[in-house]
């Protein structure tokens, strides 16, 4: 696994998509890093690889905060708790999507709120 595929997959790890990422460093141009991870970047790689890396580096410091996955699976729980279609209130996979979205969501409050971008 290359340097590029490790820091794409910690950024979906932990963000969920590039977008979220990019929307969380407003430092980092969404342009670029989409260019730089789908290897098509003219520039000078290295450096926007490292900027990257930093970004996520930086984000190490926010690692008390929940993973997607754990606030996603905490949304599922409540939310199939109370749907009206689901009679028996199982865990099913109807609303995944849903939930998923919902937890990129709350993640990035949370984490605007660490970085101290709100108050």
């Amino acid at each position: 696994m290359t340097e590029l595929d490790k820091i794409r997959a910690a950024i979906l790890q932990r963000f969920g998509s590039i977008h979220a990422f990019c929307a969380l460093h407003a430092t980092l141009n969404r342009t670029t890093v989409y260019a730089i991870l789908n290897g098509r970047y003219a520039g000078n790689t290295s450096k926007q690889l490292g900027r990257i890396a930093a970004a996520l580096d930086g984000d190490k410091a926010n690692s008390n905060l929940p993973s997607l996955e754990e606030i996603s699976a905490a949304i599922r729980e409540v939310a199939c708790k109370k749907c009206p279609i689901n009679k028996h209130h199982d865990l099913c996979e109807r609303c995944t999507e849903l939930h998923v979205d919902q937890a990129k969501a709350a993640l990035a409050v949370f984490e605007r709120h660490i970085n101290g971008e709100l108050s």
